[in-house]
């Protein structure tokens, strides 16, 4: 069953739509912003993070996974890395120490999955493009500079995950514009992960979720019996 969560205010994530804009409800919200700096000036990577409130019962989520993201920057390209995580009880933001191949046992949080997508690259094709897979033409000719300013449909393939999210737990996704190296490539006692090359420049992103724009996550979710729950 594709459901959507919507992003929405207090950097949440719920299956309620935004309300449409009309007479009584005709101011847009504003967005929410997030600014990465380059490489050569930090190694923060800036995130906006939507969380879902503790799920009531056990979610299974299996299939491919999109975003659609209504957003702007003040430059003309920049990276769009998109991080699907299970968050348990404490939704604090914890990862991984530098070099670790697995996670420590009490980690609360736990990533699933990845979505990536340059924005000059966001040219779709209409004859491989699905809903739930969106499918991007990547060819030169396809290329197109972003206008500062502009705001801009997104639609960004996550790849496709299996996970059950458990009661108490909440869904966790993160968009950011970069990553950083990790560990040192052919080193037995890290873990070296690939990373994409970052823009040059500070670039401000600006992420809308209102009923003009309305920001979603499209997640398979697969019906659980009350049997099925029991179980678990």
């Amino acid at each position: 069953m594709w459901t959507p969560y919507y992003l929405s205010s207090w950097q949440r994530l719920t299956t309620e739509p935004p309300a449409p804009l009309d007479a009584a409800n005709s101011a847009t919200p504003a967005p929410d912003a997030s600014v990465q700096m380059p490489p050569t000036q930090t190694r923060e990577v800036a995130r906006l993070r939507y969380l879902s409130e503790p799920l009531p019962s056990d979610v299974l989520v299996a299939g491919p996974i999109a975003l659609t993201l209504y957003a702007s920057i003040d430059d003309t390209d920049t990276n769009w890395i998109i991080a699907l995580s299970d968050v348990g009880p404490d939704v604090s933001v914890r990862t991984a120490r530098e070099g670790e191949r697995d996670l420590p046992a009490d980690l609360p949080e736990r990533e699933l999955t990845r979505g990536w997508l340059k924005a000059s690259y966001r040219a779709i094709d209409p004859a491989h493009d699905t809903p739930w897979e969106p499918c991007h033409r990547l060819t030169r000719d396809a290329v197109e500079p972003v206008v500062p300013g502009e705001i801009v449909e997104y639609r960004i393939q996550i790849l496709a995950t299996a996970n059950q999210f458990k009661a108490g737990h909440r869904i966790c996704l993160d968009i950011m514009s970069t990553d950083m190296p990790t560990g040192t490539g052919g080193m037995s006692h890290v873990e070296y992960q690939a990373y994409h090359v970052s823009r040059s420049a500070t670039v401000c992103h600006r992420v809308y979720r209102d009923g003009e724009h309305p920001s979603q996550l499209l997640l398979p979710v697969i019906p659980l019996s009350d049997d099925q729950n029991a179980k678990i």
